[in-house]
């Protein structure tokens, strides 16, 4: 039997049977007009008459079977299967189809249920079963997970979130802050060989290439700043050299400037000269000082950055370690369409020059277009909003996020100092009642 079976006839639907089977047995019309009323086939209102006549049983209201007879599990059964999975999901430890067929097995032998002689010989369900079991429940599917350490599903639980919403909802509160007032900076990479878009090729191809600068690329680090009413300030690039050439920055975002560090990463000096420059457009101070988010790098909490954002009214609030996937808005909405569009920028440059390869020179230029697409107020403001940053709403993260560190949790472990404390007051309250 074919395991995609396609049926040629409709199937009957379940009123129209109760209706015409219900007028048979009572005896208000034969089965040829039965089945002429309810537009059925005789047949089949002859092949339903008889088994509820034989039986001596008015037709229930469910007449056909939910299940197929060569179903294994009930729909009960494959309800609590299902849920089972999407739990194991949610906590970062899905099943794979291979675990799934395994766990079904055992599912059935705790449940006493009659199964195939080669599950048993093959220590799993079938192929077959699982196909049919996804099939009939639409809200799972296979998937390819995303990588995620156990740092970060650790760190990313409500009680550090809550401390973080409850520092920032005391800053808001204390200095009034407004929309263009909040910011947040990041950084993120952008080198020479990226991801290129998705091309059109022949049906059937098992392998598609296309051209990409080099094998491994070259790594130039982009630091972002962005702000909850939708603006952001030119972006600073940390390029991979001991000194800097002004040519290769000049074709960037308008207002960007340019650092150099050996090996293109972000140090508290490069953070410095940023902050600097984000100090220069904003026009901030004690008097008119701005709030800035911020992760937790050592760069980010240099002493030279510090003192500075101290004397120039920013207020540096950092975000608790391994959730910034969920709490920064440039992480959320803002990055991911800008790598996107530098994979399609850099795609074309390539199209446009062909034998050529793209150097750290032409990364400022490349990212011009990209910036300007996706860094846009519609992207920002979004980030700000899906975190629950501006406008605050430290019930905008949904609950289902915290599962992960589920896994990791540990019972609360009793203050026996105080303890202590309570049972000898009691005693001595029970000590003075006695003499009393």
């Amino acid at each position: 039997m074919p395991r995609n079976y396609i049926a040629k006839r409709e199937k009957p639907i379940e009123e129209s049977l109760h209706g015409a089977i219900s007028d048979v047995l009572s005896g208000k019309s034969s089965i040829r007009k039965s089945a002429e009323k309810f537009n059925l086939k005789p047949s089949t209102v002859a092949f339903y008459t008889k088994r509820f006549s034989s039986s001596g049983l008015f037709p229930p209201a469910q007449i056909k079977r939910k299940t197929h007879p060569s179903q294994i599990f009930s729909s009960e059964m494959e309800s609590q299967l299902a849920e089972y999975l999407k739990k194991c999901t949610l906590i970062n430890h899905g099943l794979s189809p291979k675990e799934t067929k395994v766990i079904a097995l055992s599912f059935a032998i705790a449940n006493g249920t009659r199964i195939p002689t080669a599950w048993h010989k093959n220590g799993q369900a079938s192929e077959d079963w699982l196909s049919g079991f996804l099939k009939r429940n639409q809200s799972l599917s296979i998937r390819k997970p995303e990588a995620t350490s156990q740092a970060r599903a650790a760190g990313f639980n409500k009680p550090v979130v809550d401390n973080f919403y409850d520092k920032y909802e005391s800053l808001v509160v204390k200095h009034k802050f407004k929309a263009y007032q909040v910011f947040n900076c990041d950084e993120t990479n952008n080198p020479t060989v990226m991801q290129p878009p998705n091309v059109i090729a022949a049906k059937g191809t098992k392998q598609v290439q296309q051209t990409v600068s080099a094998e491994r690329g070259t790594n130039v680090t982009m630091l972002a700043f962005v702000n909850a009413a939708g603006g952001s300030v030119p972006p600073v690039f940390i390029f991979p050299r001991k000194k800097l050439l002004p040519v290769m920055f000049e074709k960037g975002p308008s207002g960007c400037i340019g650092l150099a560090h050996e090996c293109g990463w972000m140090t508290g000096f490069s953070f410095f000269k940023s902050l600097q420059h984000f100090q220069s457009f904003v026009k901030c101070s004690k008097s008119n000082p701005v709030l800035l988010l911020l992760d937790n790098h050592s760069s980010h909490l240099d002493y030279q950055v510090v003192s500075f954002a101290k004397d120039n009214g920013i207020i540096l609030l950092t975000f608790p370690p391994h959730c910034s996937h969920a709490l920064q808005p440039l992480d959320v909405s803002v990055f991911g369409p800008f790598k996107r569009a530098c994979g399609k920028s850099q795609n074309d440059w390539l199209n446009r020059n062909p034998g050529q390869r793209i150097s750290i020179k032409e990364i400022e230029e490349l990212s011009n277009v990209p910036y300007q697409e996706a860094i846009t107020p519609k992207n920002i403001i979004a980030g700000f909003q899906s975190t629950g940053i501006f406008p605050f709403n430290r019930f905008m993260i949904n609950p289902s996020r915290f599962a992960p560190s589920f896994v990791t949790d540990r019972p609360c472990k009793p203050d026996f100092i105080f303890c202590y404390f309570i049972c000898l007051v009691c005693a001595i309250l029970i000590v003075m009642y006695v003499t009393c």
